[in-house]
């Protein structure tokens, strides 16, 4: 079987995991969606749909992060490549019509206390999401300690913004957000 069946398999079901949340996800909308076979799914996941969710979640951490390091590179200052990380997420949302942005909430939020692989899959994303602004921040002066903190603040600020946005179906909340960090980010450093 070919590999783009089983990367097809994973993109399709990380869209849908975004959009409607594990339990909202079925396997056959899965393989309807991805154009794959159906044996391609119990041959490349043949412990289903919980393997394949933990695949999408840890493909769609590091595409997630791979955006956040190219985006945070094109602005040498730290607060400044934030700001702007910020700015490119809440037009990505918009254009999307508030149907994305937040990869990882819905699984973690109807699985983490019923899932240890999907717990443990989430927990392992979000601390690849937190790396490159970790980074950026340290870079930009920070301490490690206080670079990884922010990173979280940053990360959980965000992340909640999005599905207020989400919610509201407007950009404010995320606004209001970057406003904040702004405001966090400009304070005296300890």
């Amino acid at each position: 079987m070919s590999q783009p069946a089983r990367d097809a398999l994973i993109e399709a079901t990380a869209l849908l995991l975004e959009q409607q949340g594990y339990h909202g996800t079925g396997m056959s909308q899965i393989i309807k969606e991805s154009g794959s076979p159906r044996g391609s799914l119990y041959y490349y996941f043949p412990e289903g749909k919980e393997e394949l969710a933990a695949a999408a979640i840890a493909q769609r951490a590091e595409a997630f992060a791979a955006f956040a390091c190219a985006v945070l590179s094109e602005r040498e200052n730290a607060q400044s490549a934030i700001l702007h990380f910020i700015d490119q997420v809440t037009a990505h949302l918009a254009e999307a019509n508030f149907c994305s942005g937040a990869p990882l909430a819905a699984v973690a939020l109807e699985t983490a206390a019923t899932s240890d692989r999907l717990r443990a899959a989430c927990a392992e994303a979000y601390a690849h999401l937190h790396a490159p602004f970790a980074r950026k921040l340290e870079a930009g002066g920070y301490t490690p300690d206080d670079a990884a903190a922010l990173a979280i603040f940053i990360n959980a600020a965000m992340e909640g913004a999005v599905v207020l946005s989400r919610v509201q179906r407007s950009i404010e909340p995320l606004r209001t957000v970057r406003a904040e960090i702004a405001r966090v980010l400009s304070g005296p450093r300890a």
